[in-house]
């Protein structure tokens, strides 16, 4: 049975002051808090318990300023995000990640780059906390946001996704094809990317 990283609620509540949006809560900060309370659980039980937060990082990718964007298609199994597009890839960090929680990040961060794409990691810098309170998935899930400065080089599940490199004046002309993370990522870079 699979089993997933998680936080208590409490404690990405705590953080955010029940607001939604992408905050740059210092990574020490998160690291601590992972590393003291988080624990793996049975991913069934994480699904529908609003107390846990199953972590996720979420991994913007992007190459001579323009982010790598991807829409779902029907081959995925989760239907309510088909045809979305999605600024992040990402994923569940599971207990074969490790045993102490945030090396078992460390290392399913980089596992969930590998898996979904192909690229030649040039730096990865951590954004920011994910909280997104707006529909019952989300509330069971905190994202890590990271920005990746790759060199592409393909798709690992070419069939999974449709994909092509956009500026953030056309991501903003798709906003409302963008799936809930993504929009709030999105109104993250347009408040700290221009002057």
């Amino acid at each position: 049975m699979e089993q997933v990283l998680v936080l208590p609620s409490k404690i990405v509540e705590d953080f955010v002051d029940d607001r939604n949006g992408v905050f740059q809560i210092e990574l020490d900060r998160v690291r601590e808090a992972i590393e003291k309370n988080a624990f793996f659980i049975d991913r069934q039980i994480a699904e529908f318990d609003e107390t846990l937060r199953q972590v996720i990082p979420y991994v913007l990718m992007r190459e001579n300023d323009k982010f790598l964007l991807l829409r779902r298609t029907k081959k995925q199994q989760e239907k309510r995000l088909h045809g979305k597009l999605s600024l992040g890839v990402g994923g569940h960090i599971n207990s074969d990640d490790g045993d102490a929680p945030w090396q078992a990040f460390l290392n399913g961060i980089e596992r969930e780059i590998h898996e979904e794409v192909n690229v030649e990691l040039e730096r990865l810098s951590y954004v920011g906390l994910l909280n997104d309170t707006s529909s019952p998935v989300s509330r069971v899930h905190v994202g890590l946001v990271y920005l990746a400065e790759v060199k592409f080089l393909g798709l690992n599940e070419p069939d999974m996704f449709d994909f092509w490199f956009a500026d953030l004046l056309e991501i903003e002309r798709r906003e409302e094809e963008l799936e809930g993370w993504s929009k709030l990522v999105l109104a993250f870079l347009r408040g700290h990317t221009r002057s």
